[in-house]
């Protein structure tokens, strides 16, 4: 293999291995918002990153992991205000944790 090949290759692996890859709830995790609740319940093979910090941004309005309820396979937050809503967290696997971001609507 020529020099700038073997190059190329490193630069594409490196770019590939070291990009962060976002969780996404079809395969990792749903998301559910109902009554100014949001839960997160995580799919086989997943679990909630408890030491994780999560957060819920409504607005001006901050809700941090203190307010989450965390367990095993769900997380989930009460009283959230109504709005347009971030809320950021992360899953595990056995051998990978995937931090995310959703954006979510609480009517």
């Amino acid at each position: 293999m020529r020099p700038t090949r073997i190059l190329m290759v490193a630069a594409f692996l490196a770019a590939a291995l070291g990009a962060p890859r976002s969780a996404h709830a079809d395969d990792e995790f749903d998301v559910a918002v109902a009554n100014n609740q949001v839960t997160v319940t995580t799919r086989a093979g997943w679990h909630i990153n408890k030491d994780y910090p999560w957060k819920l941004v409504v607005g001006d309005t901050k809700l941090e992991k203190a307010k989450f309820a965390l367990a095993e396979t769900t997380a989930s937050i009460d009283g959230a205000p109504k709005g347009a809503a971030v809320l950021k967290g992360a899953v595990c696997s056995a051998d990978q944790c995937h931090p995310f971001k959703k954006e979510l609507t609480i009517k």
